[in-house]
């Protein structure tokens, strides 16, 4: 429980989401080509590494990968992949493909790759992703000469030999590089030409917005209130609030309320600990007082959540 009361915001949220379950392949293309993929909603990432194509998320504008380029999507959705643009706007439909091994090829099948990526999945623990994922943004595209593109690309050709090269260990060595992985990406910081970050990644770029998420973090439990936050990072109440609202997408209170339930769950669903156990690690006065709080988020009473977990838990 240590990591997920980490003063670090960054580093408590990847680990209430237990990223696992890797599965990479290569992607090539020939020839003119555009492919459509239906809503996958689970975490993805791609490194180019030859050539470039388009990537277009549902209706938004396309943007160019080039090599050396790193996409991550913490909740994939419906998406566009092309050669060109005009081969975007007619393109084929595909349905994800689970398997582990193989190459996947678009367009022309017979000639040399003019393009080719290295793409990847994985799971979020499905206890904490509907709260947290939303305070990421919908897509990080670091471009090759951005700072940490290079260690970026070490670790998605690392998990890729892992997974094609099974050897005792493999499982907790993936674990660790995709934690790795999104922590590096999420750290990420844009330059001013590029558009602007939202949510958790434009809080923690933001001086005092970073100081009100560590304090939250590191005293979950603590009786906040928009006043106590907004002394302790030098702001009056109400342009804390405002400001805390434009940047993180939720106010102040709501996102203490989201990281508590989150890490509410969690001790739920994987610790076993009783109501009250869970009320005082998370600042509520009593269970009773949690219980409610609870319901009303979540829409199921705690020991409901509580016994679903244990039941459905996988071997």
């Amino acid at each position: 429980m240590r990591d997920r009361l980490n003063a670090d915001p960054l580093a408590s949220i990847v680990a209430l989401l237990r990223p696992r379950t890797v599965l990479s392949k290569f992607v090539s293309g020939a020839g003119s080509w555009a492919v459509q993929y239906p809503n996958y909603g689970q975490p993805s990432f791609c490194l180019m590494l030859k050539g470039s194509c388009w990537l277009s998320l549902d209706s938004a504008e396309p943007f160019l990968m080039e090599p050396g380029d790193y996409v991550l999507l913490p909740a994939t959705p419906g998406f566009r992949m092309g050669s060109d643009l005009e081969a975007m706007d007619r393109p084929t439909m595909r349905i994800a493909d689970a398997s582990p091994a193989g190459e996947i090829r678009h367009g022309t099948q017979g000639d040399e790759a003019a393009v080719r990526m290295l793409g990847g999945y994985f799971l979020f623990d499905p206890t904490s992703a509907p709260l947290l994922v939303g305070l990421l943004p919908t897509v990080v595209h670091i471009k090759a000469a951005d700072s940490g593109a290079a260690r970026l690309t070490w670790i998605a050709r690392a998990i890729d030999e892992e997974n094609t090269t099974p050897r005792p260990g493999g499982d907790a060595i993936l674990t660790r590089l995709v934690e790795i992985m999104l922590i590096e990406a999420l750290r990420w910081r844009p330059t001013q030409d590029d558009a602007p970050i939202s949510g958790l990644l434009a809080g923690l770029a933001n001086a005092r917005m970073a100081d009100a998420l560590r304090l939250i973090h590191e005293d979950v439990a603590r009786r906040w209130t928009i006043e106590v936050l907004a002394k302790k990072v030098g702001m009056s109440r109400a342009a804390f609030a405002a400001r805390f609202t434009q940047i993180l997408g939720v106010p102040p209170m709501e996102y203490v309320l989201r990281w508590r339930m989150a890490l509410a769950k969690d001790m739920l669903w994987h610790d076993g600990l009783s109501l009250g156990e869970v009320a005082h690690a998370i600042g509520y006065q009593s269970a009773s007082a949690f219980s409610t709080a609870f319901s009303r988020s979540v829409g199921l009473s705690p020991s409901t959540f509580a016994r679903t977990g244990r039941t459905n838990a996988p071997a």
